[in-house]
């Protein structure tokens, strides 16, 4: 069954992304001191990531959920600004999204929030511009590894799910892909990525 759609993974394939850099600029404006690294402050706020994640709430909400759990004092402005600043892109995929574009429709299958997706649309129009359609987990309300949201991006196509490559660098939700009929593979570089397309005989 050969492909028709690519699909990709946002996070650590096309946007390489360091939430230690979040943490280091949260925790000078915190006042709980208790919660003084990486780990600690990630399993502090990561219900109510998920829950903004998944559309749930919204990003002032989150804004002002996240000053009541960890007493954070900077600003809402000051906040987005450290949420944001996290994310570099990783030329080496984008090369191959740029190729595939001329065969292939290409989309975007991502675990993101409101923030950081009109941020990055921002800031990169040229790569969002290489993607004919986003499914987002806040616009969608539903997060991968569900299976319903890798459900709807082949209802929305109206293909089989074999006729769909999808990437991501999370084991679990390339997993839950696979378990739904998707042809998925995990990302880990860009030449595995080649290896991967050729072997499904996708043109690059």
């Amino acid at each position: 069954m050969s492909i028709k759609i690519a699909v990709f993974d946002l996070g650590n394939v096309i946007f390489k992304f360091d939430l230690s850099k979040f943490t280091k600029a949260y925790l000078k404006k915190t006042r709980r001191h208790k919660v003084n690294d990486f780990d600690e402050l990630i399993s502090v706020y990561s219900d109510i990531a998920y829950s903004y994640e998944k559309g749930n709430m919204s990003s002032l909400d989150f804004y002002n959920a996240m000053v009541k759990r960890t007493e954070y004092s900077g600003t809402y402005n000051e906040f987005s600004a450290i949420w944001n600043d996290i994310f570099k892109p990783i030329p080496e995929t984008i090369k191959i999204v740029t190729s595939l574009v001329q065969n292939y429709q290409v989309a975007v299958l991502s675990n993101t929030n409101e923030l950081h997706f009109n941020y990055l649309k921002e800031c990169y129009p040229d790569i969002f511009l290489l993607f004919n359609k986003f499914f987002l987990s806040h616009e969608m309300h539903l997060r991968k590894p569900e299976d319903e949201i890798f459900k709807h991006v082949v209802r929305y196509y109206g293909i089989l799910p074999s006729e769909m490559f999808y990437v991501d660098d999370i084991k679990e939700n390339v997993e839950a892909a696979r378990n739904n009929g998707i042809n998925a593979h995990l990302f880990t570089d860009q030449l595995e990525l080649t290896r991967q397309l050729k072997s499904q005989k996708v043109r690059i």
